[in-house]
């Protein structure tokens, strides 16, 4: 689960271990066509126009948005990792396991023959890798390219600064079995979601030291060459234009399994306050809505479209920097969020949508999914309590009744990016509300460009307060590990860690008993929930816009946040 699109994210399709993060802008079809939306219960889990590949024309092209193009072609390097860069990896980067609709994993046959747990006590993956899975400069793809990612993931070295280490810190090894293709992985600490790991896979020489694997992919993914584009999937990329941010992908020749039905895929950065109007203008053939009520509108005008809709995994918030000013008191936090009404704060940006909001009261599981509860106690909307927490925490009234201590008044400076209208919208809610109980909140609207590059980062934290959305995953409980703990995480951007967490997620992550595992990560949430750095609003649907007879492509919850799961099958209707 930032709102333009960032970033780091454990991407349900992708499957990386780290939290996506977006901007917050805010068979059968399964989605509303009209209306926009219908109650989130109504809602299918995937909601693309399913479609078998013989109905499937050979041929075609494919135009679809980004937000930005990418800063750095390697996810888990600290510039990368937005919703848009998980899209794009997933057409050139190989998985060994995919996502299903009910959000469980199955080996992906394309990339791998059997993916088994073959031993819990030492825990022993066993990867067998499909003997035809080569990257497109002729190398096979092998156990070397798993062990490299381990030696760059796993937290020792420090110079690779990886945006996570989730799972893999917990491997003691990778090694060959039987041959090349028949990888062992065996863990030093148990983990329950090491499927999450194998989504993903990057070739061995971008591993291979803390340089290649910070610079290498800077402008491309590359081939040891540095010049020649490389893929280890269906389509790999012909033209990156990092200037005018556009990219080309088109059928990647050394690929063994069944040829894509498109020809060409085009992506464009486009800001989103305009490409509602690019849609309907037919410059593009799909597009995501974002909860943004103009660019529905303003897509329902083009004749030649639908508006598909699936339940969805990427929730807003509003996250506070604890490590400098007013918000390093937790107290002042607890108060700060019990001042926002979170649930007329969901209706303003989801419910024009057509969709009744449930307002999320977890930070590691959705509504609905399996282990939720409601631990808003600390943070739950109070006014009156919010004003008595500060009057204890020694902030009393002053002039228009904003807060003062020591001769510093309770100001809050809350950065949004500068193109996503539910930031401002939000914004503009929040001032009113966080008044009431004595904070003076000063908005901050900054280069969308820059929100996540130069404001939101676990290295300037140049905010006190700010917007944008995680997207969530299969596996919610490893995947949010590295936002919340340590403090120092290439995720935590509010810069603070609670120190009753110690070991509880090493203790959720090796217990292999799911009921168990589930009380751990309840007692987890409770001590996150209660630091108020992170206060969710809710999840919002998943809603895309798309030409008619674009199969295979859309939205969907866990099945894949790329809009499919395997590409070489979208394409258009006979």
């Amino acid at each position: 689960m930032k709102s333009s699109s960032k970033k780091w994210a454990a991407l349900a399709g992708l499957a990386s271990v780290a939290l996506a993060v977006s901007a917050c802008a805010p068979g059968n079809t399964g989605g509303d066509k009209g209306d926009g939306g219908s109650s989130p219960s109504a809602l299918p889990a995937t909601g693309w126009v399913a479609a078998d590949r013989d109905a499937i024309t050979d041929g075609g092209t494919l135009n679809l948005p980004l937000d930005e193009t990418p800063a750095n072609w390697n996810l888990y390097n600290l510039d990368s990792g937005t919703v848009d860069d998980n899209t794009i990896s997933s057409l050139f980067l190989p998985g060994f396991v995919i996502v299903k609709e009910d959000g469980s994993w199955e080996a992906d046959k394309n990339f791998a023959t059997s993916v088994e747990l073959k031993s819990e006590d030492p825990q022993v993956v066993e990867v067998k890798i499909n003997p035809d899975a080569v990257w497109s400069d002729g190398t096979a793809i092998g156990y070397q390219d798993i062990q490299g990612m381990f030696n760059a993931l796993n937290g020792k070295v420090e110079a690779y600064a990886p945006t996570s280490t989730n799972v893999w810190s917990d491997i003691e090894s990778v090694e060959a079995g039987e041959n090349d293709q028949d990888v062992l992985i065996t863990f030093a600490n148990k983990n329950a979601d090491w499927p999450s790991i194998l989504g993903g896979i990057y070739p061995r020489w971008l591993t291979a030291s803390p340089e290649s694997f910070n610079t290498a992919w800077a402008t491309g993914p590359f081939a040891p060459d540095g010049s020649t584009f490389v893929s280890g999937n269906a389509f790999v990329v012909s033209k990156f234009d990092a200037t005018g941010k556009t990219i080309t992908f088109e059928p990647n020749p050394k690929w063994w399994g069944d040829k894509p039905k498109l020809d060409t895929i085009n992506f464009k950065a486009t800001d989103r306050s305009t490409v509602g109007n690019a849609f309907a203008n037919k410059e593009f053939d799909a597009i995501p809505i974002n909860s943004s009520v103009d660019t529905l509108e303003a897509a329902k005008a083009r004749s030649d479209s639908e508006i598909l809709s699936s339940k969805g995994v990427t929730y807003s918030h509003v996250t506070l920097n604890g490590t400098a000013g007013v918000f390093e008191d937790v107290e002042v936090r607890q108060a700060f969020a019990k001042s926002l009404d979170r649930k007329i704060m969901a209706q303003a940006v989801i419910e024009p949508l057509g969709v009744e909001p449930e307002v999320l009261n977890n930070l590691i599981f959705l509504n609905g999914q399996n282990g939720y509860e409601d631990d808003s106690a600390d943070i739950a909307f109070d006014v009156e309590a919010a004003k008595k927490q500060l009057e204890d925490a020694g902030w009393v009234e002053g002039d228009k009744g904003i807060r003062e201590k020591d001769g510093t008044k309770l100001t809050v400076r809350l950065v949004i990016p500068s193109e996503t209208p539910n930031s401002a919208l939000l914004s503009q809610q929040i001032q009113p509300m966080a008044a009431k109980a004595g904070f003076e909140v000063k908005i901050d609207t900054v280069p969308s460009a820059d929100f996540f590059t130069k404001y939101i980062t676990t290295e300037t934290r140049d905010f006190e307060a700010t917007i944008f959305a995680w997207q969530g995953t299969p596996y919610p409980i490893s995947s949010t590990e590295s936002i919340f703990n340590p403090a120092d995480s290439g995720q935590n951007f509010p810069g603070v860690a609670d120190e009753r967490l110690d070991g509880l997620w090493a203790d959720a992550n090796a217990e292999l008993d799911p009921e168990a595992r589930l009380d751990i990560a309840k007692e987890i949430d409770k001590i996150i929930m209660s630091e108020a750095v992170t206060i969710p609003l809710a999840a919002r649907p998943n809603q895309y816009a798309v030409a008619k007879g674009l199969v295979n492509y859309g939205p969907s919850q866990f099945e894949s946040v790329t809009g499919t799961n395997h590409w070489e099958n979208v394409g258009w209707a006979k």
